[in-house]
């Protein structure tokens, strides 16, 4: 075929994309938002805001019930770039959670967050100004990210490269299928009557909840340098409709000066770092007690007369699995068939989908079953994870107020924590031939700060028992009375904490601290 007959193919191809009905509803959300030629001319945009994020998905609020109030990580200074010249992105905010917690940096507002796109480059920038790739999947979060602004979105979607299809109309908008060059996968939505976007939906991958899609609905659209851009962003889970964020803006600002983006040429030069199995250190405790300790959350195992059992699965699947396969070497011969895990949070049940793949009888508090019920039963088709490749039931032991697991070889006392409001459905796992407390968040070596810091002392009075060791999920092992003071002493930090806000006319979560011992 000659030169002019490409030509011709190749505007009849352009003319008829700009014709489907996608590229119609397309071109009119870019006439709705300031003109096609304004749209595609635009260079940069800045947007300054705030808002507020769920803890942990909604899986870090005080119990696992669906009824439970939200905790929510409060967004400010928020500084949200784009340089569509060169296809990069920049946010920067500070986090601090509007609730108590261990470390008072997230309390005060000294967590900041720099995390940069250039292209298919994502990376972090920490408080000494040093870059640090992050991993691919940060990269597709972040793309997904960029497109979550509707200019952006809108001009994704007239590139040619990207691919629209299934435009169909539901209630008031118009809905269609968008695959960016990248593969990345979208749902873009279209208000019929006045053409602007409404919004946009996308699956992502969850360590808890399998496949979670999510759906950022755009809302006051205000005219900056000639564009309509939203005063509000507000996005939904599909998992118990948590609102996943919410975003207020206090000013957007088009074709202005932004800061450089580009990756430093080490990082671009870098590989995306990989996940790999963390490294698992046993320590024996007793006879069929063995502490396993890893930089991503510990476990301890116990040797029944014929099975093993373990006290937790946390982190992630990566994690939990590393421990699960260590705890098979113990005890050669004997299945592990049990795992205890000491309350919902989503980093302490991390590792559950990858459990429940493994056929382990999960044991809990009764008042986590339901929700672990819910996070086992969801599909992980489009990102599949260890229970996505080997579906099984889930299968839990609950536990009221004291559950005892006995045979010839081991005795381990399943005992609900007290006075807790952290986690007022969690349980720990006493070992009496050990005087040792298997426990998650009653105590960390590492916490600044603690808000719950009776319980411990607390459910040991109450449950009569003798410790003498705390095996804990965080951090090393300890005597009872060393963990007894870092106790005593992060209460005293939280009551200086409080006396600091006192005195500079601020209210603080928490104050006055009232557990104490």
């Amino acid at each position: 075929m000659n030169r002019s007959r490409w030509i011709v193919v190749f505007f009849a191809l352009a003319s008829a994309y700009a014709q489907t009905p996608e590229m119609k509803v397309v071109n009119a959300a870019a006439e709705a938002l300031g003109g096609k030629d304004r749209i595609l001319s635009v260079k940069t945009i800045r947007v300054d805001g705030y808002g507020q994020q769920a803890y942990q998905n909604g899986g870090g609020n005080p119990t696992g019930s669906p009824d439970a109030p939200q905790k929510w990580t409060n967004v400010n200074g928020m500084v949200w770039t784009f340089d569509l010249e060169h296809h990069r992105m920049r946010r920067e905010q500070r986090l601090v959670q509007d609730f108590v917690f261990a470390y008072a940096r997230n309390m005060d507002g000294d967590t900041r967050v720099n995390q940069v796109l250039d292209g298919n480059v994502a990376y972090n920038v920490g408080a000494d100004g040093r870059a640090v790739r992050a991993n691919d999947a940060a990269a597709r979060a972040r793309r997904i990210d960029m497109l979550n602004n509707p200019v952006v979105m809108v001009r994704t979607a007239l590139d040619p490269s990207t691919k629209l299809s299934g435009l169909h109309t539901s209630g008031k908008v118009q809905v269609m299928d968008l695959t960016t060059a990248q593969g990345d996968k979208v749902r873009f939505a279209v208000v019929t009557e006045s053409h602007l976007p409404a919004w946009m939906s996308w699956v992502g991958p969850d360590n808890n909840l399998g496949d979670v899609t999510y759906t950022t609905y755009w809302t006051g659209f205000a005219i900056e340098n000639g564009v309509r851009l939203p005063i509000g962003y507000n996005t939904v889970q599909d998992w118990r409709n948590v609102v996943w964020s919410k975003f207020y803006i206090d000013k957007n600002s088009v074709d202005v000066p932004v800061s450089d983006m580009s990756a430093p040429a080490a990082v671009r030069a870098g590989q995306a770092p990989a996940p790999r199995p963390p490294d698992v250190i046993v320590t024996p405790i007793v006879k069929g007690v063995w502490y396993l300790h890893s930089g991503g959350g510990s476990s301890t195992a116990f040797e029944f007369a014929d099975h093993l059992t373990l006290f937790e699965a946390y982190g992630n699947e990566n994690n939990a699995e590393a421990i699960i396969q260590k705890a098979r070497t113990l005890a050669p011969g004997k299945p592990l068939t049990q795992v205890i895990v000491s309350h919902h949070h989503f980093d302490h049940s991390g590792g559950l989908r990858a459990a429940v793949a493994e056929g382990l009888t999960i044991i809990t508090q009764r008042g986590n079953t339901g929700i672990f019920e819910e996070m086992a039963a969801r599909p992980a088709k489009e990102f599949p994870d260890a229970l996505g490749r080997n579906p099984k039931p889930i299968k839990i032991i609950p536990v009221d107020e004291k559950l005892v697991l006995k045979d010839s070889a081991m005795e381990v006392d399943i005992y609900r924590v007290i006075s807790n409001n952290h986690m007022p459905d969690g349980i720990m796992a006493y070992i009496p031939s050990a005087k040792a407390v298997a426990e998650g968040d009653l105590v960390d070596e590492g916490w600044d700060i603690v808000w719950w810091g009776d319980s411990y002392n607390a459910t040991v009075k109450y449950w009569n028992l003798q410790v003498e060791k705390d095996l804990p999920v965080h951090g090393n092992i300890h005597t009872y009375e060393e963990v007894l003071a870092f106790l005593r002493s992060q209460i005293k930090n939280a009551q200086d904490l409080c006396d600091r806000a006192e005195k500079s006319h601020l209210t603080l979560q928490g104050c006055p601290v009232v557990n104490t011992f």
